[in-house]
């Protein structure tokens, strides 16, 4: 009983859809106990910051009802421009100065005011000079975090742990494929949002949420066509599925759209290389569903000259086999993998 008690529910809150996921641990390994979606209702998450706490809280009440899970501990990812994960650096102070010295210079940093904000940081073992130190800080602020806790709330959930959604995906990475000794750039390709983490070593290095995704895809189809956001969508998606059929000019708005998502992943790999980025990112590793669109992963490691792998979020954690079977877990792999980083914490981590 105390080591089910320590399992969470891993709560992902996308634009698009809402997935939780539940594992077991026992000396190093995980098994996948139980995986659900669910459409997201209209309009309650722009960007990450959410507007109808009722209206999400009851969807994942229904699916956590549906689904039977068993553990009401949650652990939700946060994403958006309300949370920020960075890389600073700063002279290096004795232990017991360090968390106000990080108060101090987070305030230079963040884009909020530093006392409406819950800061908590990790001290990177490696940085440029021996009276230097490098910290990641993880910022998010308060009325965010009371939004997702009164999600966790309403879905009769309890909040046990508050993560970032770009940490969780590093985390299933690491825990599939160990400790590389290269750089290698993550991506989360989502509806309206791609999540982009860099991690070396075990550490995350920089981390961003580039606000664009699979919608664009969708809208762009929309408005040059003139068909509605649920016809474009069809015509996005038979276009990846290889349909014949499709107008011969959906192809070309989706490479204006495809054009414009590879332009916002290069400036935010230029931005990693230009806040100190001193490892260079060679290789890259994907999921999400949005990478699922016809082109689009081919055009990024053709023009970005980085090659582009599957991230598999099921490499070493196992599935269930009397719930899950391999056809449906080859269709949900690429929807996984933040909803499994949340789940491989436990109540009482940091």
């Amino acid at each position: 009983m105390l080591f089910s008690s320590k399992k969470v529910v891993g709560v992902d809150l996308g634009s698009s859809s809402i997935k939780l996921a539940q594992v077991s641990k026992s000396k190093g390994m995980a098994l996948l106990d139980n995986f659900a979606f669910v459409q997201t209702p209209a309009q309650t998450i722009n960007n990450g910051d959410i507007t109808d706490t009722f209206l999400l809280g009851e969807s994942v009440k229904m699916l956590y009802k549906e689904q039977k899970f068993n553990s009401r501990n949650a652990c939700i990812g946060m994403w958006g421009s309300t949370s920020i994960v960075k890389k600073i650096s700063m002279p290096r102070v004795d232990a017991k100065a360090l968390k106000e010295q990080i108060k101090y210079e987070a305030q230079q940093y963040l884009p909020f005011d530093i006392s409406q904000v819950t800061i908590e940081y990790h001290v990177l073992p490696f940085s440029a000079s021996s009276d230097q130190m490098d910290i990641l800080i993880v910022a998010g602020q308060n009325d965010l975090i009371t939004k997702y806790i009164e999600v966790a709330t309403y879905g009769n959930l309890k909040t046990s742990i508050i993560d970032v959604s770009s940490i969780a995906l590093a985390n299933i990475f690491e825990f599939n494929y160990g400790k590389l000794n290269e750089p290698v750039g993550l991506f989360n390709f989502g509806s309206n949002s791609t999540q982009f983490v860099v991690v070396f070593q075990g550490e995350v290095l920089f981390a961003r949420d580039i606000p664009v995704g699979g919608f664009h895809f969708t809208n762009e189809i929309c408005k040059n066509m003139g068909v509605t956001l649920e016809e474009a969508e069809s015509l996005k998606l038979s276009q990846s599925a290889g349909n014949t059929e499709v107008p011969e000019n959906t192809r070309t708005f989706m490479n204006m759209a495809l054009d414009h998502v590879t332009e916002e992943v290069r400036n935010s790999i230029d931005f990693y290389a230009a806040s100190g980025g001193d490892y260079q990112i060679s290789k890259a590793f994907f999921t999400g569903g949005a990478s699922l669109t016809d082109g689009l992963i081919d055009h990024l490691s053709n023009v970005l000259k980085i090659n582009f792998e599957v991230l598999n979020p099921l490499l070493k954690v196992k599935a269930n086999n009397k719930k899950f079977n391999p056809q449906y877990l080859e269709q949900i792999a690429p929807f996984l993998a933040v909803s499994l980083g949340l789940a491989l914490r436990e109540v009482g981590d940091s």
